[in-house]
């Protein structure tokens, strides 16, 4: 993990922030995610030409980001959890001719090409606040898509050893206005 905030006159913020997370949760190629971030904040209400604005108007701040963040919440160990040999009450299956006990403690299959389920992020903001800052708020624009979205799914039958598998099964978009207001 590292971040880097920088800001110039008191009027303009810079953070980038970078993320490597590991998981043994997925099989070796897949075990790294790295998740790049950003935003931008400048503050308008500190430039010379706002000058005249102060006794009314007491912060305005316009905010762009952009980031990116994942997710392995699945089962733990699920990769390192093998396929292994119990006596009774496991799920018998003929191989070779004879009867062999094999057992998943969550009833699905490792999937190699599981990955990790990834959201993009983006924010346009409006901060502001008047009368020294009595009545403030934020307006907000967002938009997030979710891609690799992990699930259980049902596979043919005979394809497995049940009928579920953990695969990355599609996305997500999400969208909206945010408004806040707050007065002291």
């Amino acid at each position: 993990f590292g971040r880097l905030s920088y800001t110039f006159m008191d009027r303009y913020l810079f953070t980038g922030t970078f993320r490597a997370d590991g998981s043994s949760k997925f099989a070796p190629d897949n075990r790294w995610g790295y998740f790049p971030a950003g935003a931008f904040a400048w503050r308008l209400s500190e430039e010379p030409f706002m000058n005249g604005t102060k006794d009314w108007l007491s912060n305005l701040k316009l905010r762009l980001s952009y980031g990116t963040s994942g997710s392995d919440n699945i089962s733990s160990n699920l990769w390192r959890e093998t396929w292994s040999s119990l006596g009774s009450g496991s799920n018998h299956t003929p191989i070779n001719g004879e009867l062999g006990s094999f057992y998943r403690p969550d009833g699905l299959l490792a999937n190699s090409k599981l990955k990790w389920e990834t959201t993009i992020s983006r924010n346009f903001g409006i901060d502001f606040g008047f009368l020294n800052n009595r009545i403030n708020g934020a307006v907000d624009y967002y938009y997030r898509k979710t891609t690799d979205l992990l699930n259980s799914v049902f596979v043919s039958a005979g394809t497995n050893f049940k009928n579920k598998v953990l695969s990355n099964v599609g996305s997500l978009e999400n969208s909206g206005i945010e408004f806040s207001i707050n007065s002291k």
